[in-house]
C-alpha cells in the first residue's frame, strides 16, 4: 500500500521505513465472575495475523490461573477477545500477547486484581430504632450490570455497637438476587451504631442502623432564606415554618440566631457576637437582620451567615430545631470558564466556554452588555487578543481557539481572562498536550444528549492526514466495542456506535492511529450516558389524604415478572433520621466503582456532565487515564517536559475542581465559629453561647409507629399489581417508596417517593417521656386538637388501673384556639 511508504519526520525522529505495528488494548483491572475483553490491531501488514492472548496469574493461595484466546486479526482491522473470568483471588496476574503468523512478537503487562464483581444494595426500614423494635431488612445482589446474581457463597449477620454478632444467616436462600429477614430486639440492648454485614464471595458489604433511646419529635421546623444575598441589598431574611408532621401549624416561641462563619489567617480570630432575636410564631414567622448594623459586616469579602433556629411549642415547651446558611457577595453574579479539557493540541480548535450565572445556579440573561474576552499564549498580558462577545439565552459564551503549531515544539500555556460590566476574572492556564512529531488528534462528540439505546455520534480531527484510526469503547472498566476505520488521506472522520447500559453511567472513547514512524497518536472523550437503569417502577396511591384506619389502594407497575419491594414508613422517623434506604445517587456511585478511569474534575459543572476529555497531556495519559493498558511495538510518548515557566515558579495549571479564581473571596483558611472551653482564648471570662448545629434533635412524644409496609411480591406477567391496604390508626404522614429487580433487565428504582397523608380533625395527643423511675412524679401533658369549624366541649380521662397514683397538685388547662 503507497500510504505505508517514507515520511519525513521532525526533530527526533529521523527518515525511517515503514513496518508492521501491533496494539493490545486491555481493562488494567480483573475482576473474578466477569468478562475481560482485549482488543487487538494490526497496521503495516498486508496477510491476517494470528495473535495469542493469555491472562495468566500466581495466586496467594499458592495455586495458579490461566485463560487464553486466539484470534485472527485483519491487515488495518481491531477484533474483540473474550476472556471469560471464573472464581479466582488475589495475587499476581499478568497479560501475555503473542503474533503467532502474520507478525511476529511477544509482550506482557502487569494486571491488576480487583475482587469487586458485585453489588450489594441493603435496605432497612428506618434508619433508627428504639429498643424492643424489629429491624427488617433486604440485600439485593446484583452483578455490575445490576441483574440477579449470586454464584459465590452468601453470609448475613448483624453486629451490635459493641461489635458482638447477634444473629448471623449462613448461605441463606436468596430469590431473584434478594434475600430479606427481621431481627426483634431487645428490651436493653446495647446502644450505637450498628451493622448489618452482608459477605458475598470475598466481597464485604455493610449497612449502619442506629439503636438509641429516644422519642421522636411530631412537628418539623424550615427556614425559607435566599441562599445568596447582595451586601447592598442591606437585609437578610428569613421564614421560619413550623408544622406538625399531618401539615398544621405550631404556635409558640422563636429564636432566630445570626452569626458570620469567619475568614481568617490567623489561629485566633477576633469573636463576633452572635444576634439573637426571639420573636411568637404561629406556624410561620419572617425575620430580618441588618447587614451593618446588626451583622457588621462590609463587601470587602464573600461572607457566609449562619442562621439557628429553635422553636419552642406552647403547650408543651418541647422544641425542635434548624439551621441554614446564606452567603453574601459583593457582586450579584459569578463568572467561570469551563474547559471541555485540561489541555488543548496546537493545530486542533480547543473549545471553552464562559459561563455567567446569578450566585442561585440560574443563567445571566444578557442582550445588551458585551464580555470581553483576552487570551494569548503567553503571560504578558500586552500580547493578548481582545475579543467582544454576547452572552446567549444559557448565560454562556462558546470560546474557540485555534492554537498554534510551534515550529520547535515548545509548550505555552493558553490564558484566558474575561471581564463583564464590573466583574473580572482572570482564570487558571490551559497547558498544552505534547508528542514527539507535533502531530496530534481530537475526539469530539457530536451528539447532543447521549442515551442508552441510542446511537453516539463522534467526530475525529487530526493535525496529519489519516490513513485509518481504530477506537475502542469502554464501560464499567471492560472494553464493550472496538473498531477500526480507513479514512483515505483525510483529516476529519466520524463513526458511531450504539450505548449499551453496560455503558452507563460513563462510556470512555479512546481514538488511536500509529503512525509510519511508529508514534502512537491518541485521544480520549468520556460520554456521560443518560438512562442508567434499565428496570423501572412507579407507584399511585388513590386516595392520597385518608381518615385513620381507611382503605388505600397502591397501584405498581414495573417490567413484567419483576421482583417488588415495597416499603412504607412513618415520616416521623425520616426526620429522625434517613439513610436507610435505596437512592439513585447510591446506585450511580456503585456503578461508577467500577470504572478505573480518572473522573472529570468539572463533573457537575457543564451540560449535564455530557462533554469532557480527560487531561491527556501525552498519548501514554490517554491510556493511563482511561483505565486501560497497552501493550504495543510503536511509541506510546510518556514523558511530560518541565517547561521554563515551571522552573521560574510560575503556575501554568490548575488543581481539579478549580475552574476560575475568586479573589473576592478573602484570605484562604476558614475558621468555623465555635464555643471556646472555659478559660481559653483572651476572652475567657466572657460568656460566649453555643450556636445551635444542624444536627437531629429530639423530643418527648408518643411513640413511633411501627413501619406499615414492607412488603414483597411479583409484578406478574402485565407488570402491574393492585394492592389494598388498611392505613394505622395514627395522625401522621407516610412514605411510600419501592424498588424492582428483574432477570433480564435488572434494577428499578422509584423516581420520587409517595406521600400519604392521614388526618382528621379532632384528636388527642399524649406526650410521654421515654422512661421514668419509681416514685418519682411526672407530669403528663395532654393535648385535644380540634380543626373542625366550631367548638367541641370534650373530658379528657385517664384510666388509672392501680398502677401508679394521681400527686396532689391541681390539672392546668390551656385553652389555644387554632387557626
Amino acid at each position: 500500500m503507497e500510504w505505508l511508504g517514507i515520511l519525513l519526520l521532525s526533530g527526533i525522529i529521523s527518515n525511517v521505513a515503514a513496518e508492521p505495528y501491533y496494539t493490545i488494548i486491555a481493562p488494567k483491572v480483573v475482576r473474578p465472575d466477569s468478562e475481560y475483553h482485549v482488543a487487538a490491531s494490526t497496521t503495516g501488514v498486508s496477510t491476517p495475523s494470528v495473535i495469542y492472548v493469555e491472562l495468566t496469574g500466581e495466586l496467594d493461595s499458592g495455586k495458579t490461573f490461566n485463560i487464553s484466546r486466539t484470534a485472527t486479526v485483519e491487515p488495518y482491522s481491531t477484533q474483540i477477545l473474550r476472556l471469560d473470568i471464573g472464581e479466582t483471588t488475589p495475587g499476581k496476574y499478568k497479560l501475555t500477547a503473542r503474533g503467532l503468523s502474520g507478525i511476529d512478537f511477544s509482550k506482557s503487562k502487569d494486571i491488576e486484581y480487583v475482587h469487586k464483581s458485585y453489588s450489594v444494595f441493603i435496605q432497612t426500614d428506618r434508619a433508627i430504632y428504639k429498643p424492643g423494635h424489629k429491624v427488617m431488612f433486604r440485600c439485593i445482589i446484583l452483578d455490575s450490570r445490576l441483574r440477579p446474581s449470586i454464584v459465590g457463597p452468601t453470609d448475613v449477620y448483624i453486629v451490635d455497637g459493641d461489635g458482638n454478632r447477634i444473629k448471623q444467616w449462613i448461605r441463606p436462600p436468596v430469590t431473584h438476587g434478594i434475600f430479606g429477614s427481621e431481627l426483634e430486639l431487645s428490651h436493653s440492648p446495647v446502644l450505637g451504631r450498628w451493622k448489618l454485614v452482608a459477605n458475598v464471595g470475598d466481597q464485604t458489604f455493610e449497612k449502619e442502623f442506629e439503636v438509641a433511646e429516644y422519642v421522636l419529635p411530631n412537628f418539623e421546623v424550615t427556614i425559607d432564606s435566599p441562599k445568596h444575598v447582595q451586601f447592598k441589598e442591606s437585609k437578610v431574611t428569613a421564614t421560619v415554618h413550623a408544622k406538625y408532621t399531618y401539615g398544621k401549624p405550631v404556635k409558640g416561641e422563636a429564636t432566630i440566631t445570626a452569626y458570620p462563619d469567619i475568614f481568617s489567617g490567623v489561629i485566633q480570630p477576633i469573636f463576633q457576637q452572635p444576634v439573637r432575636k426571639v420573636v411568637p410564631i404561629n406556624g410561620k414567622v419572617t425575620i430580618d437582620f441588618d447587614i451593618l448594623s446588626e451583622l457588621r459586616l462590609t463587601d470587602e469579602y464573600e461572607r457566609p451567615i449562619m442562621i439557628d433556629v429553635v422553636v419552642e411549642e406552647e403547650l408543651t415547651t418541647r422544641r425542635q430545631n434548624a439551621s441554614a446558611q446564606i452567603t453574601l457577595h459583593k457582586h450579584p453574579y459569578t463568572m467561570e470558564l469551563i474547559r471541555t479539557s485540561e489541555y488543548f493540541k496546537p493545530g486542533l480548535k480547543y473549545t471553552a466556554f464562559l459561563k455567567l450565572t446569578y450566585h442561585d445556579g440560574s443563567p445571566v440573561q444578557d442582550t445588551k452588555n458585551d464580555v470581553l474576552i483576552a487570551y494569548g499564549y503567553t503571560y504578558n498580558q500586552s500580547a493578548y487578543s481582545n475579543i467582544t462577545r454576547k452572552l446567549d439565552e444559557h448565560g454562556m459564551v462558546q470560546l474557540d481557539f485555534y492554537p498554534p503549531k510551534a515550529k520547535d515544539n515548545i509548550s505555552f500555556p493558553l490564558n484566558v481572562e474575561a471581564q463583564y460590566l464590573n466583574l473580572h476574572e482572570w482564570f487558571p492556564s490551559t497547558n498544552q498536550a505534547m508528542s514527539v512529531s507535533n502531530e496530534y488528534i481530537q475526539a469530539i462528540l457530536k451528539t447532543e444528549k447521549p442515551t442508552v439505546n441510542n446511537y453516539v455520534d463522534i467526530e475525529v480531527n487530526s493535525t496529519a492526514p489519516l490513513k485509518y484510526i481504530s477506537y475502542e469503547v469502554l464501560g464499567r472498566g471492560d472494553i464493550l466495542h472496538a473498531d477500526s476505520i480507513y479514512v483515505q488521506d483525510k483529516y476529519t472522520t466520524s463513526f458511531r456506535f450504539l450505548a449499551t447500559y453496560v455503558m452507563a453511567p460513563t462510556a470512555h472513547v479512546i481514538v488511536y492511529y500509529v503512525r509510519t514512524d511508529g508514534e502512537v497518536i491518541a485521544d480520549s472523550l468520556d460520554v456521560e450516558l443518560t438512562g442508567v437503569l434499565q428496570n423501572h417502577i412507579d407507584l399511585k396511591v388513590t386516595p392520597d389524604e385518608v381518615a385513620p384506619g381507611a382503605n388505600v389502594n397502591i397501584m405498581v407497575s414495573a417490567k413484567p415478572n419483576s421482583f417488588v419491594g415495597l416499603l412504607g414508613i412513618d415520616q416521623r422517623s425520616m426526620l429522625l433520621k434517613s439513610g436507610n434506604d435505596i437512592s439513585y445517587d447510591q446506585v450511580y456511585k456503585e456503578l461508577q466503582s467500577y470504572d478505573k478511569a480518572e473522573a472529570s474534575p468539572h463533573a457537575d459543572a457543564f451540560f449535564g456532565r455530557h462533554l469532557w476529555r480527560p487531561g491527556s497531556g501525552t498519548a501514554d495519559d490517554v491510556f493511563q487515564k482511561t483505565g486501560v493498558v497497552i501493550l504495543t511495538n510503536g511509541y506510546v510518548h510518556e514523558n511530560f517536559p518541565i517547561r521554563p515557566q515551571i522552573l521560574e515558579g510560575r503556575i501554568t495549571g490548575s488543581p481539579h475542581g478549580l475552574s476560575t479564581l475568586r479573589p473576592d473571596l478573602g484570605p484562604p483558611v476558614t475558621h468555623r465559629l465555635a464555643t471556646r472551653p472555659p478559660l481559653a482564648g483572651p476572652y475567657a471570662f466572657s460568656r460566649i453561647p453555643t450556636p445551635v448545629w444542624n444536627k437531629p434533635r429530639v423530643f418527648l412524644m408518643h411513640d413511633i409507629l411501627n413501619t406499615w409496609l414492607f412488603t414483597n411480591f411479583s409484578s406478574g406477567y402485565n407488570g402491574k399489581t393492585e394492592l389494598r391496604r388498611v392505613v394505622p390508626d395514627s395522625i401522621t404522614s407516610w412514605i411510600l417508596t419501592a424498588f424492582s429487580v428483574n432477570d433480564a433487565h435488572g434494577l428499578g428504582l422509584i423516581e420520587e417517593p409517595r406521600k400519604l397523608k392521614v388526618f382528621k380533625p379532632f384528636f388527642i395527643s399524649v406526650d410521654l417521656p421515654y422512661s421514668v423511675i419509681r416514685g418519682e412524679i411526672v407530669g403528663i401533658q395532654i393535648v385535644v386538637f380540634n380543626y373542625m369549624n366550631k367548638d367541641v366541649t370534650a373530658e379528657v380521662l385517664l384510666t388509672n388501673e392501680g398502677q401508679f397514683d394521681f400527686a396532689e397538685v391541681s390539672n392546668e388547662v390551656h385553652d389555644v384556639p387554632s387557626k
